[in-house]
C-alpha cells in the first residue's frame, strides 16, 4: 500500500508538470545549472511505466475502441506520410511529446486511476495556476514581448490565458471546501490575468460557458446572479479598478481596442485565412502531408501569401490536413461521442456534491472550443486526457454519496 501511495504521487505530481510544460524536454526550466524537466521527465517516465505494466485487462466501449484506433492510427500513419513529405524538427518533437506524453497518461487515466487520484490530478493543476499568476504578478521568469501581452517560463498569452481559464473552472466547479471569500477572490485574480493576457479566446468562451450553465440552472441562480452582477456594476461605477485594470498588459486587445475608437480584426481576419488554407490542402491532400509540415505545404499551395504560422491554429483543421481525412473523421466521431457523454454524465450526476462530471463537462467545452480557435495535436493534451475521465473504469462519484 505504501508503495502504491509513493507510486501514486509521483505519477501524479510529474503527470501534472508534463502536461503543464507540454514536453519531456524544455531548455528554459534551467535553475541553478540544473534542467528541471529532464528530473519531472524521469520521475514520469518511470511511474508511467509501473502504472502501464501493472495493467492486467483493458475493458472496452465504443468511444475507447475509437480513441485507440486515432492513436493507432496516427502511430502508423505518420512515419509513412513522413516518407513522402519529409519529415522537420518542429514536426518530430512535436508528434514524439504527443506519443510520449498524451497516449501513457489516457491509457493510465482510463485503467488505473481512482476517484482520488483523479481529483488530485487536478488539484495539483490548480496549484501550478498559482504558480503562473504569481509569476506574472511579480513579474518573475517573465519573457519581454514587443506587444506587451504577458508570455510566462516562454508559454504564450494564449497558452497562460487558457491555464487562467482552468483556474476559474476548476474553483467553481470541482468538489471543494467552503473557502468561499478564498476562492472568490482568485477567481476574480484569474478573470483579471486572463484579461491583461491579451487573449480573446479563452475569456469569451468562459462568458459563453457561464450563460450555458446559467441557462441550465436559470431557477436556482437567478437571485444570486442578480447580486452578483449589482456588486459588479457597482465596482465598475463607483470605483477606479477597472481603470487600473485598464492599464495592465494588453486588455484594450481582448476588447477590440474599443477603448481606441475602433476595433481590430487582424487576428479574426487570420483565423479565416488558417481555415481557408486547411480547407484547401485537405482538397489536394486527402491522405494527409505528415506531422509538422503544414506551414511549408500551405506556403506552397500558395506563395503570393507566406504564411508565418506553423499550423493552422485548429486541432481539427491541423488533424485533417496532416494525418489525413481518416484520422479527421476519427476525432471528430470521438468529438461527438465525448460530448454526449459527458453531458449526460453531468446532467444525471449535477445534484451529487461530490462528482466530478460538472467540472469535467464544463472544462471539456472549455478545452475544446479553445482547441477550435488556437489548438494544434502537441498542446491538445489537457483536452485527450480530459476526455479519458468521462470513459474510466471508475464512477467518478464518491460511494458513500
Amino acid at each position: 500500500m505504501k508503495f502504491h501511495n509513493l507510486l501514486s504521487f509521483l505519477f501524479l505530481a510529474s503527470a501534472s508538470a508534463v502536461i503543464a510544460i507540454g514536453r519531456l524536454y524544455d531548455e528554459r526550466l534551467s535553475v541553478f545549472g540544473i534542467n528541471i524537466s529532464i528530473v519531472i521527465s524521469f520521475f514520469f517516465i518511470f511511474s508511467s511505466i509501473l502504472y502501464i505494466a501493472s495493467i492486467k485487462k483493458i475493458k472496452i466501449s465504443k468511444p475507447k475502441l475509437n480513441l485507440f484506433l486515432f492513436y493507432l492510427f496516427l502511430l502508423i500513419i505518420t512515419p509513412i506520410l513522413w516518407m513522402t513529405f519529409g519529415v522537420i524538427e518542429f514536426g518530430l518533437f512535436k508528434f514524439l511529446n504527443f506519443i510520449l506524453i498524451t497516449i501513457p497518461i489516457s491509457i493510465i487515466v482510463l485503467e488505473k486511476l481512482s476517484y482520488q487520484e483523479i481529483k488530485n490530478l487536478f488539484f495539483i493543476l490548480i496549484g501550478l495556476v498559482l504558480l503562473l499568476c504569481f509569476f506574472a504578478v511579480t513579474g518573475l521568469f517573465e519573457t519581454p514581448r514587443p506587444d506587451g501581452r504577458i508570455s510566462i517560463l516562454g508559454g504564450g498569452p494564449i497558452t497562460f490565458a487558457r491555464w487562467m481559464g482552468y483556474g476559474v473552472l476548476a474553483l467553481i466547479f470541482l468538489p471543494l471546501k467552503r473557502m468561499y471569500l478564498l476562492r472568490l477572490f482568485l477567481i476574480s485574480l484569474f478573470i483579471i490575468y486572463c484579461l491583461i493576457s491579451g487573449s480573446r479566446g479563452p475569456i469569451t468562451i468562459l462568458i459563453f460557458i457561464g450563460a450555458f450553465y446559467f441557462f441550465l440552472n436559470f431557477r436556482k441562480l437567478f437571485l444570486r446572479s442578480i447580486l452578483f452582477i449589482s456588486i459588479i456594476i457597482l465596482g465598475l461605477f463607483f470605483t477606479d479598478v477597472p481603470k487600473k485594470i485598464s492599464e495592465l498588459g494588453r486588455t484594450d486587445r481582448v476588447f477590440l481596442n474599443v477603448s481606441k475608437r475602433g476595433g481590430s480584426s487582424e487576428s479574426t481576419q487570420t483565423r479565416f485565412e488558417l481555415a481557408d488554407r486547411s480547407f484547401n490542402l485537405t482538397k489536394k491532400y486527402p491522405l494527409g502531408i505528415g506531422s509538422g509540415n503544414w506551414q511549408t505545404k500551405a506556403n506552397q499551395y500558395d506563395p503570393t501569401h507566406l504564411m508565418a504560422h506553423e499550423y493552422p491554429h485548429n486541432l481539427v483543421f491541423e488533424i485533417f490536413n496532416e494525418y489525413g481525412i481518416i484520422a479527421g473523421l476519427l476525432f471528430l466521431l470521438y468529438i461527438i461521442q465525448i460530448s454526449i457523454i459527458g453531458f449526460a454524465k453531468m446532467i444525471n450526476n449535477s445534484k451529487n456534491s461530490t462528482s466530478l462530471y460538472p467540472f469535467l463537462f464544463y472544462l471539456w467545452i472549455f478545452l475544446l472550443l479553445n482547441a477550435m480557435l488556437s489548438g494544434s495535436l502537441d498542446d491538445g493534451r489537457f483536452l485527450f486526457i480530459v476526455s479519458c475521465c468521462f470513459l474510466t473504469n471508475q464512477n467518478l462519484i464518491l460511494k458513500n454519496e
